[in-house]
């Protein structure tokens, strides 16, 4: 009997059958553990929270508040409330909220900067800001740390009405933990460690780019490319139409007319003209 004919017989997988199925088997157990992790992350979020007694300190916290001859005005309702949508929070191990900076090769101390957040154009069109409030605020530009373009924001104009408080940040509950829990997660994320993750993001999303830092960079696309000189110059500077007007046999010369157009040609742009063509008259001999 063939060998071909026994392996059809007794149904042996072939080798090529066999890798199929490891691999087939690998994927089933990473979209396993995938789903396996959903589901123990939520679990420990819903653990809930605990309240530590007595309650520890650590470091400090700075944020703006009104000043005190502004709570004494008129409206200190009204900035409180813009306060509350455009307050930010630092913290610190120290009170004076000072960080080490090398200048000329020598560390010193410099007090970290602080400023009022910026409100984006979505955002301050919105329903969270009232007429009135947007009247105190001022139109700019930045350019965000990872973006070549510049963003428009909208920043407060009367930052003088806001000073800066420090407090200890005082730490009064804490989150209840499952150990059980938190170890399997730790054993999930451990397989997934050695470069399974690519994997899984192509089994989910069908491509294995899943962060956008290694998303494919669009190339710069010349315009110019694979053009001729000559077509380039008829683009920029198309040619003018000829047009005889009579012919006398008398004379040798003939009168013609260059016909161009006011909207492609260049020079012809910007002219204040009746119509939309230009007429050049002239003889030739």
């Amino acid at each position: 009997m063939d060998i071909n004919d026994y392996v059809q017989l007794t149904r042996t997988r072939s080798a090529r059958t066999k890798r199929q199925m490891q691999i087939k088997a690998a994927d089933k157990k990473l979209i396993r553990f995938h789903k396996e992790e959903i589901e123990i992350r939520k679990a420990i979020w819903n653990l809930g929270w605990t309240e530590l007694k007595p309650p520890v300190q650590r470091g400090f916290i700075r944020f703006f508040v009104l000043r005190e001859y502004v709570r004494r005005e008129k409206q200190p309702s009204f900035f409180e409330k813009i306060l509350e949508k455009i307050n930010t929070e630092q913290w610190s191990y120290r009170k004076d909220f000072k960080r080490k900076r090398r200048r000329l090769g020598k560390k010193i101390q410099v007090v970290w900067e602080q400023s009022l957040r910026e409100v984006g154009e979505g955002e301050f069109f919105g329903k969270k800001f009232t007429e009135q409030e947007r009247l105190y605020f001022y139109e700019a530009l930045t350019h965000p740390k990872r973006s070549k373009t510049p963003v428009k924001v909208y920043r407060f104009i009367e930052s003088w009405r806001f000073v800066l408080r420090i407090q200890p940040n005082m730490i009064t509950k804490v989150r209840v933990k499952d150990l059980d829990l938190e170890g399997r997660r730790d054993e999930i994320n451990r397989y997934f460690s050695h470069d399974r993750r690519h994997r899984l993001w192509k089994l989910l999303d069908g491509s294995s780019n899943w962060g956008w830092d290694r998303l494919p960079k669009k190339k710069y696309e010349d315009p110019l490319h694979n053009r001729s000189f000559s077509d380039i110059l008829d683009e920029y500077f198309p040619e003018p139409k000829l047009k005889v007007l009579y012919r006398n046999p008398r004379y040798p010369r003939v009168s013609f007319c260059y016909l161009i157009n006011r909207d492609s040609h260049p020079f012809t742009k910007t002219t204040k003209l009746r119509s939309m063509h230009t007429w050049y008259c002239g003889n030739a001999i």
